[in-house]
């Protein structure tokens, strides 16, 4: 077994909440480390693409399913949740029982790992098994955060408290310290692929800009803004803006001699990165700890949710880049203009911070857990 001695191997499914990109990404790099250590490691998440994408990596994946839960007015209400799911709950109901048979079949595990989704929960229980929380959303479970102008945490600890009535231990990723009195929570920094901790960072006159969609609020207002600001005020840097595939041919347009559009491509993006001066973004969690830990700068313009709004409030509070709520002239230019300053106070709270890779902490507490039980039997059918 590599890296890890004698521990005994473990077999892990990790459940991964498969909307976007960044609990993917987190939980891969996890996986990957706990498979070079020796252990068995096989995925539950929602979204065939996501799935592939765990497969192309070796893995054995499976695709459930997650209700859809969306908040008004901050709360999920009971009446929204059942309208929402009523036509897919029949059939999602049948896929998660088909899932717990194709675990049973195939090994049921020592441990279940949970991002944001209701399937390995429900497999924890099941099985009498230990359920570990591993993501950035039970910072708001676990700590009273504030409303942050009309957005408030509720939904967001609702779909904890859904997804997972309780969990054994919360590991939640944080770029910035924080502290809860439940021992079973502990603090870590963020999960960062290797491929972003080993980039070679320089400093060229280069900017790079990616925009997500979220629903109905999609990249172009802050494509078109930011490229015209480059256009008419910033002559000495070149702008390389990503955007999703599906958005590109919409977004062509803004592109001159110094202001690219390009499909995203993860390396690539990564890359330019890591030579970038700063970065222009939404507020989201994980392309926030990428930045910080290539020690550039953000200015971040946060997408309707409580949790982007929160990623960056705390950006600026802390100094280590800035924000609004849309790209307008003004403040891109004193974001650039302080960029050097907001440079050295990110490298700082970096090498404080953000240098320790918590995967090994992560894999020691599993493999710290007793030997799992022999698998609960399913009653006999009368």
């Amino acid at each position: 077994m590599s890296g890890n001695g004698n521990v005994r191997q473990l077999n892990v499914i990790i459940g991964v909440n498969g909307i976007g990109m960044g609990h993917t990404v987190r939980q891969s790099v996890i996986a990957q480390y706990l498979r070079d250590r020796g252990h068995r490691v096989r995925i539950v998440t929602n979204g065939q693409s996501r799935a592939e994408y765990f497969r192309d990596l070796g893995f054995l994946a499976w695709d459930g399913w997650m209700p859809t839960l969306l908040a008004r007015d901050d709360r999920i209400h009971a009446r929204d949740a059942v309208r929402a799911n009523m036509r897919e709950a029949p059939g999602g109901l049948l896929r998660h029982l088909q899932l717990r048979r194709a675990v049973r079949n195939s090994g049921v595990p020592d441990v279940f790992v949970t991002d944001y989704e209701p399937n390995t929960p429900r497999l924890a229980y099941h099985f009498g098994r230990p359920l570990i929380s591993i993501d950035q959303q039970s910072k708001y479970r676990h700590l009273d955060l504030p409303a942050l102008g009309r957005y408030a945490r509720t939904a967001d600890e609702q779909r904890l408290r859904y997804f997972a009535p309780r969990v054994d231990r919360s590991f939640i990723c944080s770029y910035v310290p924080l502290a809860a009195e439940d021992r079973r929570v502990e603090f870590i920094a963020p999960v960062v692929p290797d491929l972003v901790r080993s980039a070679p960072v320089t400093t060229e006159p280069l900017v790079t800009a990616y925009f997500s969609r979220y629903f109905d609020h999609g990249p172009e207002e802050s494509v078109r803004e930011l490229a015209s600001v480059f256009r008419q005020s910033v002559p000495d840097r070149t702008l390389r803006i990503y955007t999703q595939p599906t958005e590109l041919r919409s977004l062509r347009g803004y592109a001159d001699a110094r202001v690219e559009i390009r499909a995203f491509d993860r390396e690539a993006f990564i890359a330019d990165m890591a030579r970038s001066e700063v970065v222009f973004s939404n507020a989201g969690f994980n392309l926030i700890s990428e930045a910080l830990v290539l020690g550039k700068p953000v200015h971040l313009v946060p997408l309707p949710t409580y949790d982007q709004h929160w990623c960056a409030k705390v950006i600026d509070e802390a100094e280590l880049g800035t924000a609004a709520p849309r790209i307008e002239q003004p403040a891109v230019l004193d974001f650039l203009a302080r960029g050097r300053a907001l440079h050295d106070n990110v490298v700082r709270h970096r090498d404080l911070y953000l240098s320790t890779d918590p995967r090994e902490r992560i894999a020691s507490y599993l493999e710290s857990l007793p030997t799992a039980r022999p698998p609960m039997l399913e009653p006999i059918a009368r």
